[in-house]
């Protein structure tokens, strides 16, 4: 087997005139009381070094199954702290949600998402690392901006004076989202949120998130708003948000699932290719 690369990473952002002021910041706002604590500030040189996480199995150990991207805004603190995406308590029935999937399966007996310990992450970080779940699908975890803070707002509110310094994020994000895209040939890539959807594709999407809104898409909804986009050969999904991921329906399914069975539905009639807009 392949070395796995790790969950837990780190990184580093040289924040030039901007040092002062953006330390100062996380060292007194409670905001970021989080990041504060997952970072180092480094006068020589004036860089911020924080840790950060993604999931890239190795597609080599599993070359028949189609790799999938799902794509997320930025790390949340407790989760990387943890040592996994989406472990913190408010967080990790994402993990029962996506399990739930016709899709996807956890090996029996192995890992039990209702009941977690502290040992929880790292099993299930190692699983989803080696692959060991049955799907026809291999998994990748990665956020577009790898700064972690408790809300996509406070990591842009972070920046919103220093607009030279947010494109540098930017552009630094786009450029590695598509490096794994290539190298790892994904077709599919899964959004959990609208903001970074409209970013990647240019599509807009309005009042997407809301439980009435859902239904209403369920029921008589323009699917093609929400997925398939075509950006230079990738397909593109917008799923729903995961604070969204125990919403139910009036039967008592789950939203979240019911969306990312469509999309995994959708991708495997499009073969890994190209989708059939009939």
């Amino acid at each position: 087997m392949s070395e796995l690369k790790p969950i837990i990473t780190s990184r580093s952002l040289e924040l030039g005139d901007h040092f002062d002021d953006i330390k100062d910041k996380i060292e007194s706002d409670k905001r970021y009381a989080g990041l504060e604590k997952l970072c180092q500030f480094y006068d020589k040189g004036k860089r911020l070094e924080y840790c950060t996480e993604r999931i890239h199995p190795n597609h080599s150990e599993h070359p028949a199954r189609m790799p999938i991207l799902l794509l997320f805004s930025n790390p949340h603190p407790d989760s990387v702290r943890r040592g996994l995406f989406l472990s913190g308590p408010h967080s990790r029935s994402f993990w029962q949600r996506l399990f739930e999937s016709d899709h996807l399966r956890l090996p029996v007996g192995e890992i039990n998402l209702k009941c977690w310990d502290k040992s929880t992450p790292k099993l299930l970080g190692q699983l989803m690392l080696e692959g060991k779940y049955e799907s026809e699908f291999l998994l990748y975890f990665h956020c577009l901006w790898p700064i972690p803070t408790n809300q996509v707002a406070d990591l842009k509110r972070l920046f919103a004076s220093k607009p030279q310094l947010w494109g540098k994020i930017n552009e630094d994000g786009r450029k590695e989202l598509i490096e794994l895209i290539e190298r790892e040939q994904i077709k599919h890539i899964i959004v959990f949120n609208a903001g970074v959807f409209r970013l990647i594709t240019k599509t807009e999407v309005k009042g997407w998130g809301k439980k009435d809104a859902v239904g209403e898409f369920l029921k008589n909804g323009d699917k093609e708003k929400y997925w398939g986009v075509d950006s230079n050969g990738k397909y593109i999904y917008l799923s729903l948000h995961t604070r969204a991921k125990n919403w139910k329906d009036g039967k008592g399914q789950r939203y979240f699932t019911r969306f990312l069975d469509m999309i995994f539905k959708r991708i495997l009639e499009s073969k890994g290719g190209e989708i059939d807009k009939k």
